[in-house]
């Protein structure tokens, strides 16, 4: 039954519970980034008076006391993946006071059978250092723990009415069942999938394969392309004739990777093919690919801040689409077709104007 006393005391306290609402959404924050942990969202509030009422009324539950409330201040973490959870949890268990006889972990509860979300619920009191200033801090509160998938679930759920099972018609609870099962999959998937990524981008990273006719050049293939002794060697001939510091950040991976893909370099090995006849004539066509620049976009070389690894690609990439036909004209349609796929790809008319520009630039140019 609602305890007026327990409502009155609330009201007459809220202020001080935003404020240490405030103040425990800030230490979990810090305490999140001193753990090195990564995650979606950090979130808080503070129940509403009116809200508290309606718990109070509840005739399945009974509060003597106020602080057998331990939801009057509730601070949520979204992570991106599922297997995120264990590492926050074991930062909070570090960072606050934890209850642990009034913690939870609803995962580990849930019947295979039953549907809903799934999350980790701490009961906490804020550490000490908080209550040196404020004595009258020292009140529970939760912190639950939940994907970002687990959360999208959850408030569907919210704004379809659902709170139980018995609130659920039963023609309709199998349909919430499967949703629920098909995002508990989702969950577990882009763990694996992260973790494929990661051994991928693991792999790419030994200097060897790159050679290989199967592999397929992607943006994690070219970090090692662009570090391998051609590539480096150009990247450095070039910058050093602009003057300019040759960085280790590549130059924009999806869009070199596009231009390549573009006139049909779409492995490394191919790649690394092409650089032996483009190496000898690399600094003549930049210099003409420079003066292009200038003309199409009012951008030189002289205009790069440092040169990013990778740029010599960029400029293969042009020289590959350029040298595929001797007549201008097939040269302005094979260029028009390029800048289409890599720049311009809504406005043709644009990609035609770059691509004359870009011919007329190379017009007495010999292939060989």
């Amino acid at each position: 039954m609602l305890k007026p006393e327990l409502l009155e005391e609330y009201r007459s306290r809220h202020g001080s519970f935003e404020a240490l609402g405030r103040a425990l959404h800030a230490r979990l924050e810090e305490v999140l980034s001193l753990g090195g942990v990564k995650v979606h969202a950090v979130s808080y509030r503070v129940k509403a008076p009116e809200s508290l009422a309606g718990k109070l009324a509840r005739p399945d539950k009974t509060y003597q006391r106020l602080d057998d409330v331990t939801d009057l201040i509730g601070l949520r973490v979204i992570t991106w993946f599922e297997d995120s959870i264990e590492q926050v949890a074991r930062q909070v268990e570090e960072g606050f006071r934890v209850d642990m006889d009034r913690s939870v972990d609803k995962r580990s509860l849930q019947e295979p059978s039953s549907f809903g979300y799934r999350s980790l619920h701490y009961v906490c009191r804020p550490p000490e250092e908080l209550l040196v200033g404020h004595p009258e801090w020292d009140w529970p509160f939760e912190i639950q723990i939940r994907t970002i998938l687990q959360h999208a679930w959850a408030e569907m759920e919210h704004d379809l009415g659902y709170k139980s099972p018995e609130s659920v018609p039963r023609p309709v609870r199998r349909r919430f069942s499967r949703l629920a099962g098909l995002l508990e999959i989702a969950d577990h998937e882009l763990v694996e999938l992260r973790r494929t990524m990661e051994s991928y981008a693991q792999q790419a990273r030994q200097p060897v394969g790159l050679e290989q006719g199967h592999v397929e050049l992607d943006t994690v293939l070219l970090g090692p392309l662009a570090r391998s002794v051609p590539v480096v060697e150009l990247d450095a001939t070039l910058a050093g004739r602009l003057g300019k510091r040759l960085e280790d950040t590549l130059f924009y991976p999806d869009y070199v990777v596009r231009m390549l893909s573009s006139v049909e370099l779409r492995r490394p090995s191919s790649v690394l093919q092409q650089l032996v006849p483009f190496s000898a004539r690399m600094m003549d066509f930049a210099e003409r690919y420079f003066r292009f620049t200038q003309e199409a976009w009012s951008f030189g070389g002289r205009d790069f801040g440092d040169v990013r690894r990778g740029y010599s690609l960029v400029l293969l990439a042009h020289w590959q689409a350029l040298c595929g036909s001797e007549l201008e004209l097939h040269r302005v349609e094979r260029m028009t077709d390029f800048y289409r796929k890599v720049d311009y790809p809504n406005d043709v008319h644009e990609a035609r104007r770059v691509a004359r520009l870009f011919v007329r630039s190379f017009a007495d140019w010999k292939q060989g």
